[in-house]
């Protein structure tokens, strides 16, 4: 997408919204002033111009003043009374209330794990993002009202589904063409033996400790490789309970706390994965692709086109939304239609093949790009925060932190997936870093919300695309394999 000009002396709410410290996909290079002009880079932009990014990146390391644009003696005081109004409240004031409370945990929660030292350099907003509200709720501190709202809002509103379509539509849309057709048929290859490593090395250290082969593999390596709960953790309860015998709810328990576990370890090392692609990105070629994917690519050169109002780019944005609103209820309707495959791999594959066949204008372009950047930036820690609330479980951490054995093979799977994905990845002429995260991290993490956090943690949001492949074809050919597995094995 090209850089485009936006000029905020009337209107400085714009900048504010455009203006979050949350992703390093696009940075406002210039406070506006009157008499100045702000330039809005956004997620190409960033690809495209290899120094600003760094800049962006580095900035992301310093301390930050502001939340979400505003003070932070400002934003906080606002987000206390927005919290304490829902929680005397007896009963869910909708999406306006509901957005204003991720919206303020979320803020307070990623800045301040992005202003601590050393934490902030594994992810710790994202990490505080995952965790806290599960914690504030396991310990009883989130008032009922708080929970309920989050909880309905999530499920009713389908806003997973609304970040996720917007992500998906932008990074694809917005990606270079002779990017998306290089990178899409390689990052298969990395999927495929990532899967077949971990489930012989896991399996070995099962059968080599006591625990049995088939216990590593279908408790630890295929609920961390499944793709999350719904779309892993789930189907293999049922795989186990139909070959072992018992109920697949009392199997399910044992499966959720590998796959919680393991998604945070997936975040700190996607943010360890950034930190030394910044520190150490030039040892050996190709380690450090920036954000790309594929080796080989030479991004086009980025062009001004000047919006002469913020009205331009509201109109871009609004037309961004309802495209990748449009392409998503197509998806559903397939997905329906061929139950098999997941909404977002239809989602995948359209957008795909439209970049791929169809002759898009530039505007259409830059709407969904423009779409992503905003989503992208203002609604990650809110999103995150909502998942913390209705889908992680504290106990279920604990039980696993608690069993040395288990934690470290949980951990090691993990590891394994990362190392041998960039490895995998770079022979087959992609970028190590990002294959690591895209076919390694993508496989282990919770599915498309892990998704969110990781690519967060590791500042590549672009890459969106390759880890919903990851987690969705990936996690459907780890249900395959244990389904093959099952019968010698339990």
């Amino acid at each position: 997408m090209r850089n485009s000009e936006v000029c905020f002396q009337s209107f400085p709410a714009m900048e504010l919204i455009l203006e979050t410290p949350y992703t390093d996909l696009y940075a406002i290079n210039e406070v506006c002033l009157p008499g100045r002009t702000g330039t809005i880079m956004t997620s190409r932009d960033v690809k495209e111009d290899s120094a600003p990014a760094e800049q962006v990146q580095e900035s992301a390391t310093s301390f930050d003043r502001t939340i979400m644009g505003l003070p932070v003696l400002a934003f906080i005081p606002m987000a206390i009374i927005a919290l304490v109004a829902v929680s005397l409240t007896s009963e869910g004031t909708g999406m306006t209330a509901a957005f204003a409370v991720v919206i303020s945990l979320g803020g307070i929660l990623m800045w301040v794990g992005n202003s601590i030292p050393y934490f902030k350099v594994i992810g710790g907003g994202v990490i505080l993002c995952i965790l806290v509200p599960a914690i504030f709720k396991y310990v009883g501190v989130m008032p009922g009202s708080i929970e309920g709202l989050v909880a309905s809002f999530y499920d009713t509103s389908g806003f997973g589904e609304f970040v996720v379509a917007a992500l998906i539509t932008g990074s694809i849309l917005g990606m270079p063409r002779s990017l998306l057709i290089k990178a899409g048929a390689r990052i298969l290859i990395p999927i495929i033996v990532t899967i077949a490593v971990c489930f012989t090395v896991i399996g070995l250290i099962g059968q080599v400790t006591g625990v049995g082969a088939g216990y590593a593999i279908f408790f630890v390596a295929g609920p961390v490789l499944g793709g999350g709960v719904a779309a892993g953790a789930i189907p293999i309860s049922e795989i186990i309970a139909q070959n072992s015998g018992g109920s697949a709810a009392e199997y399910l328990t044992s499966l959720v706390p590998a796959v919680a576990v393991a998604n945070i370890i997936c975040i700190i090392v996607a943010a360890v994965l950034n930190n030394a692609g910044k520190r150490h990105g030039h040892r050996f070629k190709a380690f450090n692709g920036k954000g790309v994917l594929a080796q080989g690519v030479r991004l086009p050169e980025a062009t001004a086109e000047k919006l002469q109002s913020p009205t331009a780019a509201v109109k871009l944005a609004a037309m961004g939304f309802f495209i990748a609103g449009a392409l998503f209820t197509v998806s559903n309707l397939l997905s329906d239609l061929f139950p098999v495959l997941h909404a977002y791999v239809f989602l995948i594959v359209i957008c795909a093949l439209a970049k791929i066949f169809v002759p898009m204008p530039q505007y259409v372009e830059e709407s969904v790009d423009l779409w992503y950047v905003f989503v992208a930036n203002a609604m990650i820690p809110a999103i995150l925060v909502a998942i913390s609330v209705i889908a992680i479980n504290i106990d279920e951490v604990l039980s696993l932190v608690s069993d040395p054995g288990y934690m470290a093979m949980t951990l090691l799977t993990v590891v394994i997936a990362a190392l041998v994905a960039g490895f995998v990845g770079w022979l087959v002429k992609l970028y190590w870093i990002e294959s690591a995260i895209s076919a390694g991290l993508g496989l282990a993490d919770f599915g498309s919300s892990g998704d969110l956090a990781v690519l967060q943690a590791s500042q590549r949001l672009n890459l969106l695309p390759f880890l919903s492949i990851s987690s969705r074809i990936g996690g459907g050919l780890v249900l395959v394999a244990l389904s093959a597995l099952a019968p010698y094995l339990l």
